[in-house]
């Protein structure tokens, strides 16, 4: 079922700084009602929908390529995983209150325009949101270039501005509203993680009722994603990074119209001012550590509405220790490996930092080679014996990578192939050699011991007293310390291999 964020409905008409007739329309000034925007995103977990605006007759002419944009409602969205992103936007009473588009019920005309990408939600939208298109690259924006991109589906997404010049992303509007095609599609076409993207949604009939926005193309391999973790009050969550900074930090709460940064060592609560109050709670941090942001509802700040704290961690300053563990004790067959790590001077993971990425190699005689490609899991399954080191690095961060000592798992051959060509021509149980105390024997079916090997040596070459035997079945014992017991304890072990001739 879909679910229904409730926003505060902002009357623009409150914070306007002038207003002028034009045409019956009252004009709000641009960058006010713009500041005022709220949360957007799109989740494929859920449909979320928003309240439309409604009563506020307040249009701004002449935006990219809407005349009017009555009854502006303004969202941000901010992007999660980088790809293209291809929305849906509808509107309609919600009659049956249950945030879905039901049979019947009466759907909206929908007009909208998109900007982006930038930073911040915290912008200065006078300056930064473009009014009009600049197709002849003169710097100078003309709302009579912008397209309806029903008309011109490249005109905003081909090539890395589009045909457009400035930051207007997309601009639809529904050209004969009485033929009732209600939905508007709007797309960004390459969006990176962090990024933030406004949208103005109009609701020109001025009814009561919800907008969707409703991304189509999740499904596919080139697919974004919105981050609806912005819907949350607060300053989301913690931050890694590979030794980049500035980071830009913010956060907001609701009935908040001041704010105050507060920062701490990393791991602490001992927080103490950054700078004064202010009301546009955007911190570029340039060092790691814990960052607090207060809200209050007074400007004086005595009134706290909210409090919320996150930690920034460099990852590529801490030195990882990785080590392996194996599950199953030796002549097991098939092995699981768990990568386990550490880091220094502290414990990121105790912080909650722990986007680990595990790789698996493996020395095949030529030196190691990777035998498993870097993923989240530390545990490798059906592993055979043979020797291998674990590499691990935090995600996004190839400086911190470290790789653990060698891992050596017990073994045997299940054939081998004496014929002289340099590849399996004698049998020996693997990683044997670091116990010289091991004894090792040979029989044939019948069990008649055949040769007695040395830990470490040639192994057998498939000959009795000099004598070629046949092609067979073969069985042999060995006696050992296991190397999974801490007090390594003596064990036998007795299996079969073939030699294939």
């Amino acid at each position: 079922m879909a679910k229904k964020i409730s926003l505060p409905q902002i009357a623009l008409i409150l914070f306007f700084i002038g207003v002028t007739p034009f045409s019956g329309v009252a004009q709000v000034d641009f960058d006010v009602a713009c500041r005022f925007a709220q949360p957007f995103c799109s989740d494929a977990a859920q449909e979320l929908t928003f309240p439309n605006i409604t009563g506020e007759d307040i249009s701004f002419q002449g935006l990219g390529c809407l005349d009017s944009t009555r009854n502006s409602s303004w969202y941000f969205l901010r992007i999660d995983e980088a790809g293209e992103l291809i929305f849906d936007i509808q509107q309609w009473v919600d009659g049956n209150d249950n945030s879905r588009l039901d049979r019947g019920e009466q759907q909206l005309d929908v007009d909208f325009i998109a900007w982006g990408p930038f930073n911040t939600s915290f912008i200065n939208c006078e300056d930064d949101l473009a009014r009009g298109c600049d197709t002849a690259g003169d710097d100078t924006p003309r709302p009579a270039e912008c397209v309806n991109n029903v008309d011109d589906p490249d005109f905003y997404t081909t090539g890395p501005l589009g045909l457009d010049n400035t930051n207007i992303v997309d601009c639809s509007f529904a050209r004969n509203p009485e033929e009732g095609i209600f939905t508007e599609t709007f797309t960004i076409p390459n969006a990176q993680t962090g990024e933030y993207y406004f949208i103005l949604i109009t609701n020109f009939s001025d009814e009561a009722g919800v907008i969707q926005l409703q991304q189509t193309n999740l499904d596919e391999d080139n697919a974004g994603t919105t981050d609806c973790t912005i819907l949350e009050p607060g300053v989301g969550p913690d931050i890694a990074t590979c030794g980049e900074f500035p980071i830009s930090i913010e956060g907001r709460f609701p009935g908040a119209i001041v704010y105050q940064w507060q920062s701490a060592p990393l791991g602490s609560t001992a927080f103490t001012n950054v700078g004064g109050l202010t009301d546009t709670p955007v911190l570029s941090v340039t060092a790691e550590g814990a960052y607090q942001l207060i809200g209050y509802s007074d400007t004086a700040g005595t009134t706290e509405v909210g409090r919320d704290d996150l930690s920034v961690v460099d990852v590529s300053t801490k030195e990882i220790t990785v080590t392996g563990n194996i599950a199953e004790e030796s002549f097991a067959g098939s092995y699981t490996i768990t990568a386990e790590v550490t880091t220094a001077p502290i414990d990121i993971q105790a912080l909650g930092f722990t986007d680990f990425e595990y790789r698996l190699d493996r020395d095949i005689g030529q030196g190691f080679r990777e035998y498993r490609e870097y993923q989240s899991s530390p545990v490798f399954e059906d592993v055979p014996p043979g020797d291998y080191r674990i590499l691990a690095r935090y995600a996004n961060c190839p400086a911190t990578e470290r790789e653990s000592d060698i891992i050596m798992i017990l073994g045997y051959p299940k054939y081998f192939t004496p014929n002289g060509d340099s590849f399996h021509d004698t049998w020996h149980i693997i990683n044997i050699e670091d116990q010289p105390n091991a004894q090792i024997y040979i029989f044939d079916r019948y069990g008649k011991l055949l040769k007695q090997l040395r830990p470490g040596g040639l192994g057998w070459d498939g000959t009795y007293n000099g004598r070629i035997m046949p092609s067979s079945e073969y069985w042999f014992r060995v006696e050992f310390n296991e190397p999974r017991d801490p007090n390594m304890r003596r064990r036998v072990f007795a299996g079969s291999f073939s030699l294939i001739r």
